[in-house]
């Protein structure tokens, strides 16, 4: 049957609902929604998108009142879903409807602010040209968390290396010149593009 997926935003107590299968809205245009977020309200905030598979968060993604929160659910026989982050997000969280329709993300990347790494928008919209890629699918690859690999593809994204970190999106000259930030494009289109291409 397989598990389903929503996108959360641990510091807003607020999540997008849920956006079924992983690989069924990974090449969808809905991911620009994050990304939009990601330029205004969601700045700086930690983001995940969970399976309902999930048990554990990822290391230090949690504080103690956040786990101690997470301990105090009641135990959801019915769906045999434990006490998790997906449970408190459903049960507790705010869902947004947010479908921004448009901005303007030209020059921008997105800014991983707790590894000081980036990725360029416009290298990828070119690289990705040919499946319609952009930094949208850059960010489900990387923030995917649950315990079991289940997400309809070919291809594992249950450990997002990004899963729970602080996230952005900005101008490009504002890491530009800066030596904190690492610009890590081209390994991020790379391993987007292969996810992509597990997708087909």
């Amino acid at each position: 049957m397989g598990q389903y997926w929503k996108i959360v935003n641990i510091d807003r107590r607020e999540h997008l609902g849920h956006w079924g299968k992983l690989g069924e809205f990974f090449e969808a245009h809905d991911s620009l929604d994050i990304i939009l977020l990601l330029a205004g309200s969601w700045a700086g905030c930690r983001i995940m998108c969970l399976g309902d598979y999930m048990i554990n968060c990822p290391p230090n993604v949690l504080t103690s009142e956040e786990l101690a929160e997470i301990e105090k659910l009641p135990e959801n026989t019915e769906t045999e879903r434990g006490k998790t982050l997906y449970s408190l997000a459903t049960e507790h969280y705010k869902h947004v409807s947010n479908r921004i329709r448009w901005g303007d993300l030209r020059g921008m990347v997105l800014r991983n602010r707790t590894k000081r790494v980036y990725v360029r928008r416009d290298e990828v919209l070119e690289a990705l040209a040919s499946r319609e890629g952009d930094i949208g699918n850059v960010l489900l690859t990387n923030i995917s968390w649950s315990d079991d690999p289940s997400c309809a593809m070919r291809l594992d994204l249950s450990r997002g290396a990004w899963a729970g970190d602080r996230l952005d999106v900005v101008p490009l000259n504002v890491v530009e010149t800066n030596e904190e930030w690492e610009d890590v494009t081209e390994d991020q289109i790379k391993l987007t593009m292969f996810a992509l291409s597990r997708n087909d």
